[in-house]
């Protein structure tokens, strides 16, 4: 019985989400996104203000189809278990914390054309990478554990400000992946993360010849 109701409580979820932003979407294609509200968005879409925000934290992520990004439990372990160098390994949790800003299952050609046609979004964009790479600083600062960080200490630095550039360099070989081949990365990330970090990995430590 529990999970007959949680599954129609997801069915309800994934519906109104679906509702919300197919509403946004063909709003703002209809009168521009400067005049779109989020009370407009909510009545078009037969759901409450309220409800709106329990589903997006702006109209610009109604619009994207975007959320505000987290930290999943099961890859900040697998960063933590990974045998991987430290910097392909950043650029990957990195990577794993951006893809939580997008919903499941919904491609990401209809943003990329949003952000074509009111490139005003790609501000919302900028911001949940920003919003990424502090959650993944921060973790490297406060979420080590004192073994994990014995584990890592040959590798990690312990400088905050090595820290902060680490990071900065992860989200370098990310947004790589990214603009190399956008569709690959939608499609599956980890690789064209491995692949993005081979190549700065060539480039950082170029063999002797």
């Amino acid at each position: 019985m529990d999970e007959t109701n949680e599954g129609a409580r997801a069915a309800r979820r994934n519906r109104h989400w679906t509702q919300i932003h197919g509403a946004a979407v063909a709003l703002v294609l209809e009168k521009g996104l400067a005049a779109t509200t989020v009370d407009a968005v909510a009545v078009a879409a037969g759901v409450s203000r309220r409800s709106f925000f329990n589903y997006f934290p702006t109209k610009e992520d109604a619009v994207l189809g975007t959320r505000e990004p987290w930290l999943p439990e099961a890859d900040w372990e697998d960063f933590v278990s990974s045998r991987l160098e430290v910097l392909p390994r950043t650029a990957k949790l990195l990577a794993a914390v951006l893809n939580t800003s997008t919903h499941a299952g919904e491609g990401f050609r209809r943003r990329r054309e949003m952000v074509r046609a009111f490139p005003e979004l790609r501000r919302r964009t900028h911001v949940h990478v920003q919003a990424a790479e502090q959650l993944v600083a921060t973790a490297l600062i406060e979420r080590l554990k004192p073994h994990q960080a014995a584990l890592l200490a040959h590798e990690l630095p312990t400088d905050p400000g090595a820290q902060h550039a680490l990071v900065l360099l992860a989200g370098t070989i990310t947004r790589y992946a990214f603009t190399e081949d956008p569709e690959e990365f939608a499609r599956d990330w980890p690789s064209a993360v491995a692949r993005a970090s081979a190549i700065f990995g060539s480039l950082l430590h170029p063999v002797s010849r």
